[in-house]
């Protein structure tokens, strides 16, 4: 009879490559020598492999896998295998990739071959089978009972790839409380969101730990999805008996920050006969409101309150032995401004609701929840590239927290590497929260207003109070103005939080309701490209620039050119050459195609591709011959690659080309470049014939001072060459110039004596001044 028998694509080689492309590597009529793996009899069909048998699947080894089922499994188990001869294998979720990424699922493609590394051996069930691998339509009978592996698809154990410490994954002995730790959700039921940290460590969010949101227990599986990425989760308690632990989504105050005199809000969680409980706002922290201490009169009594209620504020009256004990007697809020009401907060969520509405945003972005003040909405998914400015306050009626202020970046920093490091920088306090509104989350140097102009207004304030001191203000103008002064705080604090929120996006729908108030900011967009380049969806940061260069900067050039810099910088690292290619095409038509070309240049450099840098900065050079800012980059990026050739011929070009009046300029600077990065003597060089052709310039005389200077002295050199530098000191003191310059430099040459010489030197200096006060006399 005929017999026939089938090899399965994870069978044909152990080369990826060659499984890929099988149809290409495999011929019909072609002659092949298979081994028989398995006998299925009722069908008479072998299974065959073209492997040999000394690459059999092995634990600790690598083997080629088919994908044959994607299903997310309570266990944690998502993707079933086909692997070579008569094995199985399952991933673990978190083992797909070695970044959290959002879906995990979107890079799985079902009969594609995969590189992945072989884990341990699974016991067999009963049945000799396990549940968890895909069957045909038919029980089959089979000689050779199956094999099932635990196998992973990330880098770090396919490829050996070195993983940080957040893609660590942990086990449960490495668990500690209040370890933060990353997962994804397995089931979602109404005891709780069960999170998958690694194969096997499965812990528990509790619906009471979860942010704090509305949640029906029977909806929750729609809120927070089997498949669903949780970040940043706490852990709040370890069983080691039953290999159990609690997490927490919560982020607020704890005991140990509370004190005696704090103001605090929350919610209702319980009633008893003794008082009612109250959970602090954002927090995991219960206190106790005695029945003595609900009002000041008997009719306010347990009766007034019902679970779920809002507590506007309370005062905590005692923090001992792990039991907080506050007040809500009106008698500990006299003098402090009236709380938000529930009505305008309900407004200010449905006004959220609605902006929310009018933006895409993507279904796998985990759900947001309700943060401590003026309807911000606190996140429960990946927090990335930008962190928060400032911790939002947990007191009412207390000052805004001040904003912090961005430093200087670098302009050769690549555009979403600034977003990122706007982020984390040093605070300085101010008013800009309560006078700027949105604006004040980005306070740039250069743009803060003088210290005179700020003591100024403060000496008008003070002259102010001064003039009404005469007049006693009556009791309805003390109530104005306790109501005022109320007013302005609660703005300042709603402003403080809305900046903070600007500040410290942590999914794509809050950088979509950013957008709708901050569309025309470009560090907005950025850092959106960045926060999906974080994630590594290429595809969504494509889709952000795409946006952005069409919204962004029709009025404002500056504007406009950061996000193309972005997308240009977007391309020419993740991208091909011919994507690369067509935006920075664009960005020329779009921009100042000088200051296009520039960046190009610049972003290779950044990338660390010296040879396309250089064709850029020559192409640069090419297209606009007559522009110094272009030559200067060009110098400065071949000085600091050392290629000292190609630089010293670079410069002469640059001077043909460029306008006389640009000439000193750019001469002195390759002077500076050649002391610093190249020969000091050549440096030397350069200034002196440079100073031969402009020999009364003081400006190139104090800048050939400070390279030759910075030359001779540590740490440039092991011991400080004083004699050459004060020869050097001596000839400019001896120049044919007026008065007042000629007083600069015997100050240079004073300061220099004071730091690097002794009392002789400098009494040397003097009598060399004096002598010259003494000739122009």
């Amino acid at each position: 009879p005929e017999i026939r028998g089938k090899v399965k694509l994870s069978d044909l080689s152990t080369d990826l490559a060659v499984v890929q492309n099988h149809r290409r590597h495999f011929k019909v009529g072609q002659l092949y020598k298979v081994r028989v793996v398995n006998l299925v009899k009722n069908k008479q069909m072998l299974d065959l492999t073209c492997i040999s048998p000394d690459h059999q699947v092995e634990i600790g080894s690598n083997a080629i896998g088919v994908l044959t089922k994607i299903d997310l499994s309570t266990t944690g188990i998502i993707a079933h295998f086909k692997l070579p001869g008569h094995a199985y294998g399952s991933v673990h979720v978190t083992e797909l990739a070695d970044y959290w990424v959002l879906n995990p699922r979107k890079a799985l493609q079902l009969n594609k071959a995969y590189q992945v590394a072989v884990l341990k051996e699974e016991i067999e069930k009963e049945t000799g089978k396990d549940k968890d691998r895909p069957k045909g339509k038919k029980q089959q009978q089979q000689q050779t009972p199956a094999k099932h592996y635990q196998i992973s698809l990330r880098d770090s154990k396919v490829y050996g790839r070195k993983t940080s410490q957040e893609e660590k994954r942990l086990t449960f002995d490495e668990l500690e409380v209040g370890k933060i730790v990353h997962g994804y959700i397995v089931n979602s039921t109404p005891k709780g969101v069960f999170v998958a940290i690694s194969p096997g460590v499965t812990g528990r969010l509790r619906l009471k730990e979860l942010p704090e949101i509305k949640i029906d227990p029977a909806q929750i599986s729609k809120v927070y999805p089997p498949g669903m990425l949780i970040k940043d989760a706490k852990v709040q308690e370890i069983d080691p008996t039953g290999k159990k632990f609690e997490l927490s989504l919560l982020k607020g105050v704890t005991l140990d920050q509370l004190s005696v005199g704090d103001i605090i809000s929350g919610t209702v969680t319980r009633v008893e006969r003794f008082g009612i409980f109250v959970r602090l706002k954002g927090s995991t922290v219960t206190g106790l409101v005695h029945t003595s201490e609900l009002g000041n009169t008997k009719s306010v009594t347990l009766q007034s309150f019902k679970e779920g209620d809002r507590v506007a504020r309370a005062k905590v009256i005692a923090n001992e032995k792990g039991k907080l004990s506050l007040s809500l007697k009106p008698s500990h809020f006299e003098g402090l401004p009236e709380p938000d009401s529930e009505e305008e907060e309900e407004d200010d969520e449905d006004a959220a609701a609605e902006a929310e509405a009018k933006v895409t945003v993507d279904s796998d972005v985990s759900g947001e929840d309700e943060a401590p003040k003026q309807g911000k909405k606190r996140k429960i998914s990946e927090n990335v590239v930008v962190q928060a400015v400032s911790k939002p306050s947990p007191k009412i009626g207390k000052k805004a927290a001040p904003l912090e202020e961005d430093a200087d970046l670098d302009e050769d920093v690549a555009p979403w590497e600034k977003a990122a490091a706007a982020s984390g920088l040093s605070g300085k306090k101010g008013k800009a929260s309560a006078e700027a509104g949105d604006e004040a989350a980005f306070v740039f140097a250069g743009f803060s207003k003088p210290d005179e102009e700020q003591d100024s207004e403060e000496d008008e304030d003070v002259l102010g109070d001064e003039d009404q001191e005469g007049q006693k203000p009556t009791k309805r103008q003390r109530k104005a103005q306790k109501k005022a002064e109320a007013e302005e705080a609660r703005k300042a604090e709603a402003e403080a939080a809305q900046a903070r929120l600007n500040n410290d996006p942590q999914s794509a729908s809050d950088f979509e309701r950013l957008l709708l108030t901050e569309g025309e900011s470009s560090i907005v967009w950025i850092k959106y490209m960045a926060f999906h380049l974080k994630m590594s969806d290429l595809e969504k940061a494509r889709e952000v620039a795409e946006r952005a260069v069409k919204h962004v900067g029709f009025s404002d050039a500056q504007e406009r050119f950061n996000v193309w810099v972005a997308f240009m910088n977007l391309e020419c690292t993740f991208g091909t050459e011919e994507s690369a290619a067509a935006i920075f095409g664009r960005a020329a038509a779009h921009n100042d195609p000088e200051q296009v070309h520039l960046q190009m240049a610049k972003i290779h450099e950044r990338n660390k591709k010296p040879k396309e840098a250089v064709k850029a900065f020559e192409v640069c050079c090419k297209k606009f011959p007559q522009s110094k800012q272009v030559w200067l980059s060009f110098l400065t990026f071949l000085y600091s690659q050392q290629d000292l050739e190609g630089a010293r011929k670079t410069l002469p070009k640059a001077l043909a080309s460029l306008p006389k009046a640009d000439h000193a300029m750019v001469t002195s600077k390759a002077g500076t470049m050649e002391y610093s990065m190249g020969s000091a003597e050549r440096g030397r060089s350069i200034f002196e014939g440079l100073l031969d052709s402009y020999p009364k310039r003081t400006d190139l005389w104090s800048v050939y001072l400070d390279a030759h200077i910075k030359a001779n002295t540590p740490p440039k050199v092991a011991e400080a060459n004083l004699e050459d530098i004060r020869a050097l000191m001596s000839r400019c003191c001896t120049l044919s110039l007026k008065a007042a310059k000629m007083r600069f430099f015997f100050k240079r040459w004073l300061d220099f004596e004071k730091k690097w010489g002794d009392e002789e030197t400098q009494e040397e200096v003097r009598e060399k001044a004096r002598a010259y006060v003494e000739s122009q006399a």
